[in-house]
């Protein structure tokens, strides 16, 4: 029985870990250990998974460490005696000591299509950027970010109605999907991988909280509402900033659409191109509430 870890701290690698515990096709895996952020180390993470649940059900042997790189961290995974090693959701770069823990390999999953995506917060980038078709990759990791042998990848559609919430759970999905045809092979060293083409890589940024201004009179209402999409929940959310009483202040929009006509509940704001419905709204500091509630009778002008 070939023996996996995982280093993941979101809900893609929750997915992944509940289905080596249920899944028939991985009844050969045994999941030998999961290495998790510590709850302080992950304080600014967004969309964090402490797995505590897990381990306590299931029994699994799990290690919280502040970076995956430090001496004790390295005695866990080695004493795990990994087969392989799979990476989800973990910003920090494996040094090479840490590489060289498993029989096989250490695979990471990363949610974009690869070479296309490299880098940071892709999915909040895809969304906002308004791509359509998207995917899930495991790759071989080296000492590059991003760039290793392609394992595995799953295709999916980020379409009009998600946000980087429902597009997190397609790449649970297509990440389950994924390791259900191939972690078997994995385990036990059967390994086809293909080669990045790097003339057709992309690489997206880190983003800020304060990434998140955006203003209704400065861009279309399709920039806008992928804007707002792309940073919602468990993201710090997309903002702008609004005059009343003399005062300014920040509003996040955590819920909108596309439209002219607003409902029950809704508020109309008037774009550089076009009208966005505004639906849940949070002035910053009080509760969050339905638009109309906050602006009253108001049709952003």
């Amino acid at each position: 029985m070939g023996k996996v870890v995982f280093v993941a701290c979101t809900n893609v690698g929750r997915s992944m870990i509940e289905a080596v515990i249920h899944s028939p096709k991985l009844a050969s895996v045994e999941l030998a250990g999961v290495v998790n952020m510590s709850p302080s180390a992950a304080i600014g993470k967004a969309n964090y998974d402490s797995y505590i649940d897990l381990f306590e059900e299931y029994n699994i042997p799990y290690y919280y460490c502040k970076n995956v790189n430090e001496p004790e961290c390295i005695e866990f995974l080695k004493a795990c005696r990994p087969d392989v090693i799979i990476q989800s959701g973990w910003s920090q770069k494996f040094k090479q000591e840490v590489l060289d823990i498993p029989r096989f390999a250490c695979i990471g999953e990363h949610p974009a299509p690869l070479p296309k995506g490299r880098g940071a917060a892709c999915i909040n980038w895809a969304i906002i950027t308004g791509e359509k078709e998207w995917g899930d990759t495991f790759f071989h990791m080296e000492m590059q970010y991003d760039t290793g042998l392609i394992y595995a990848q799953e295709y999916f559609c980020i379409e009009c109605i998600d946000d980087v919430k429902t597009v997190y759970d397609k790449v649970a999905l297509a990440s389950v999907t994924a390791i259900e045809k191939h972690l078997a092979d994995w385990v036990e060293g059967r390994l086809i991988g293909k080669q990045q083409d790097d003339s057709a890589s992309t690489h997206y940024p880190r983003r800020k909280p304060s990434d998140g201004l955006f203003a209704f009179e400065n861009d279309s209402a399709t920039n806008i509402y992928n804007h707002i999409r792309g940073q919602a929940k468990p993201y710090p959310g997309a903002f702008f900033m609004y005059k009343a009483d003399g005062n300014e202040k920040k509003v996040y929009v955590w819920k909108a659409r596309l439209g002219d006509l607003p409902e029950a509940g809704e508020v109309k704001a008037v774009c550089k191109e076009g009208n966005i419905i505004l639906q849940r709204v949070q002035e910053e500091g009080r509760p969050e509430m339905w638009a109309r509630d906050f602006f009253g009778r108001i049709s952003l002008q």
